[in-house]
């Protein structure tokens, strides 16, 4: 409370000063001021100053839709394509089985018989990698080479083949790996074997086979299936399987197949392009219980090369504002939004979340350097207004100091402010009516005044000095420490004793005292100084 006395004091001292051109430039400085307040009340009532902020959330919501639209049409295509490699291995299976002449319930410990199905099963695999968006192709028989082995329950014939390398969403080589499958296919087409290569599949380390097993029907649409996120046996490789059954004509169910989308291949084919400098992140999920579940699927950075990594820890979804949420881990905190999805038939009560975010920390710096330009613009034109009010202050006070300037060099030249010339004339006025009254003073009546000086008393030469010193009637009763009254009393005994009619006319004598007085030691201190100046 005090500073701010302090502050409106100063306020105050400021709009008395002396100085018309200072008064002057405060007044506009205080009004700039005043429209500048104006201007950012204005603003912030129609929310201009949240432009940014805005055009971010924007961003990152259409960022968003345009993922999951993406993703959408994505894996919709993933299980088109599925669906279709599906019915094409599966007729060429009946085709097989019909010109073998047997039944598939007598394929299993036939391993001539299981390698012809796996050869014809072979050219639709090579085939669909070639024309489809996916980094893998298999085929799972429900059968096996040799019953007889232990586990061999969970053991099932078929082929992985995979790219080799994963250099881009497109792939521009033919160098596939084979993973599962008869030895002798794979040496045959000249593939490489991969390191963990086997013979056969392992079904407990596949658990949605069952699932996909007792939901076959002929109708493949509606029992295909997107599974969570899958590590292949020995190696650091994470990979998404569409699966899909083969199903005959007579219902006869012969295994499953599908494509791998790898987590290297989704990386680089959902690379996002629209984000710009925003270091976006995909994340495709299951979300259980208010988390996200990035250990269940996958995720891709930008195509400036951002990419964070989020792990395996469950990410918890809060709501943040205008319909974004902030999705905090043990990877970071990001902010963005989230859809959910329905990948397959089979999700039953799983969901599948497509979330894209940014970090928060990118988000706060964002919106905090926003508004630093903002007040960076607002201070550089304030600076900008208080200058040039400081300027139009000066430059309108100067036709009055130039007038001044000119009277005091004898000049009459008017100016072109009706004002100050109306002024300067009334000055001009009072000087003449001054000069006008000290002509009317004869000398005779400047000598009568001086000598009646010395029958003043005590009393009323003190008044009489203090005016000789220029005080006002208030003043010298206030040096005096009496009252006004006997001020004027004194006063009126002053006039009559001196002859003199008015204090104007008083202050006229006074003043020729004075400048005698001033003359006389003038002229001593000229002698004076002639004197010294003698040689001795």
């Amino acid at each position: 409370m005090g500073k701010m006395i302090q502050f409106v004091r100063h306020i105050r001292d400021l709009l008395t000063m002396d100085s018309l051109s200072r008064r002057l430039s405060v007044f506009l400085m205080l009004l700039v001021c005043l429209l500048f307040a104006c201007v950012l009340c204005l603003l912030f009532l129609f929310n201009t100053f949240s432009s940014s902020p805005d055009s971010l959330k924007k961003s990152l919501n259409n960022g968003a839709d345009e993922y999951a639209y993406n993703l959408r049409l994505y894996f919709s295509d993933m299980a088109a394509q599925g669906i279709r490699m599906s019915g094409l291995i599966t007729d060429e299976t009946e085709k097989t089985l019909t010109h073998q002449g047997v039944l598939f319930d007598m394929v299993q410990d036939n391993q001539a018989l299981i390698e012809l199905l796996e050869e014809r099963a072979y050219s639709v695999l090579n085939n669909t990698l070639h024309t489809t968006n996916c980094s893998g192709a298999y085929v799972i028989f429900d059968t096996t080479v040799n019953s007889r082995l232990p586990d061999s329950e969970q053991s099932r014939s078929g082929i992985f083949l995979r790219y080799e390398n994963i250099s881009g969403p497109r792939q521009t080589n033919s160098s596939f790996a084979w993973v599962r499958g008869m030895h002798s296919i794979g040496a045959r087409y000249g593939h490489v074997f991969h390191n963990k290569w086997e013979l056969e599949f392992a079904n407990d380390r596949l658990p949605f086979y069952k699932k996909i097993q007792q939901a076959a029907s002929p109708n493949l649409s509606g029992c295909y299936f997107y599974p969570p996120l899958l590590k292949l046996k020995g190696t650091w490789e994470k990979m998404m399987l569409l699966c899909v059954p083969m199903v005959g004509k007579n219902g006869q169910f012969y295994g499953i197949c599908g494509l791998e989308i790898s987590a290297m291949y989704f990386k680089l084919k959902h690379m996002s392009d629209r984000s710009g400098s925003l270091r976006a992140t995909g994340l495709l999920a299951r979300r259980q219980n208010g988390y996200l579940l990035p250990a269940t699927g996958l995720e891709s950075g930008t195509a400036s090369g951002y990419y964070v990594g989020l792990g395996a820890s469950p990410m918890r979804i809060e709501p943040f504002e205008d319909g974004l949420n902030r999705y905090t881990s043990k990877a970071g905190s990001f902010i963005g939004k989230e859809q959910t999805v329905r990948l397959s038939p089979l999700d039953g009560s799983a969901e599948w979340a497509i979330a894209y975010f940014i970090p928060e920390e990118d988000y706060k710096s964002i919106v905090h350097y926003h508004y630093l330009k903002i007040a960076s613009f607002c201070l550089l034109f304030l600076c900008i207004a208080l200058l040039f009010s400081f300027y139009i202050g000066r430059l309108c006070v100067r036709p009055v100091l130039q007038r001044i300037e000119s009277i005091t060099n004898g000049s009459s030249d008017k100016t072109s402010i009706v004002e100050i010339d109306e002024l300067i004339n009334f000055l001009a006025k009072h000087h003449k009516e001054q000069a006008a009254i000290a002509s009317e003073a004869d000398l005779s009546g400047f000598l009568n005044f001086k000598n009646n000086i010395e029958t003043l008393s005590n009393a009323e030469r003190a008044v009489f000095d203090l005016y000789l010193e220029g005080y006002s009637s208030q003043e010298v009763a206030d040096k005096l420490f009496i009252s006004i009254n006997t001020v004027k009393s004194h006063n009126r005994r002053i006039y009559k004793k001196l002859d003199i009619s008015s204090k104007k006319e008083l202050m006229l004598f006074a003043k020729m005292i004075r400048d005698a007085a001033q003359d006389k030691q003038d002229q001593e201190e000229a002698r004076s100084q002639d004197t010294s100046k003698q040689p001795e």
